[in-house]
């Protein structure tokens, strides 16, 4: 078939079957991905995994779905499972739900950590990225910068605005490094947009209401579970930091266990 734009091949296996991974996965988080997962599940199955737009400005819920299913459909494969990770788990779960309706059996449905995008969410994310920047950044400037981030989550009228402005304060600051690190400000324009990317992903999550989707889901909860893990049908325990989830064997073990499931069923 012709390039993916939505999806990425994680792993060719031997079979027709699809399972397909959805996530906003970029280069350098601390966080553990589906990359990390896949190699431990022994080659047995191909493995896709979600692409995101360049910036996804103005996509809805919908768009994303769309753009996701439609290379699916046109693929022709079955769908043997869908996994979702953190707040991907929303997209996964409605993901899930059209892919069953095209095909003779549903697949199965897992979600780790999943989580349904809140201000604090997005507030301690960009915590995170602009921690990228601590060792260019004095400790005044990354002080302003998270005080700038503590009054828009304050004060914003919604998760949008409060994205915007967090955008705003993140490329910033970024600016402020990528100068004194003399570093190719093209590649800030891009570093930024990655950021503003994930804002819009998680903007558009918030268009989809879960609920019945997770009530039939397997969780794979680390060491905190999350809220959105007290509506699986099922849960696992996986006795690992939420960043280490997807690097963890139990959690391969407990995606094999669903798999196997499904194949036998």
């Amino acid at each position: 078939m012709s390039r993916l734009s939505g999806w990425k091949v994680l792993a060719e296996g031997p079979g027709p079957e699809l399972v397909l991974a959805v996530d906003f996965a970029t280069t350098g988080r601390s966080d553990s991905s589906f990359s990390d997962l896949v190699p431990r599940l022994g080659g047995r199955f191909t493995v896709w995994e979600t692409r995101q737009p360049d910036t996804g400005e103005g996509m809805s819920a919908e768009d994303y779905l769309a753009w996701w299913t439609r290379e699916v459909e046109e693929s022709g494969r079955t769908v043997r499972a869908v996994l979702g990770y953190c707040a991907g788990s929303v997209f996964a779960g409605e993901l899930a739900s059209r892919v069953a309706a095209g095909q003779a059996e549903p697949p199965r449905f897992l979600m780790v950590d999943p989580e349904v995008p809140t201000p604090d969410a997005l507030h301690r994310d960009f915590d995170a990225m602009l921690g990228q920047f601590a060792s260019v950044l004095s400790a005044g400037e990354l002080a302003a910068a998270r005080q700038a981030a503590a009054t828009a989550l304050a004060t914003a009228p919604g998760f949008a605005a409060l994205g915007s402005e967090l955008v705003r304060i993140f490329r910033e600051q970024a600016g402020t490094a990528f100068a004194r690190e003399e570093l190719d400000m093209d590649l800030l324009e891009e570093f930024a947009a990655v950021f503003r990317s994930f804002v819009s992903y998680l903007d558009a999550a918030r268009g989809i209401d879960p609920a019945a989707a997770w009530s039939a889901a397997t969780a794979v909860n680390s060491l905190r579970p999350t809220e959105g893990a007290l509506l699986a049908a099922r849960s696992v325990a996986v006795p690992v930091d939420h960043v280490d989830i997807l690097r963890s064997d139990l959690t391969a073990g407990a995606v094999e266990e669903i798999l196997s499931l499904h194949a036998a069923s």
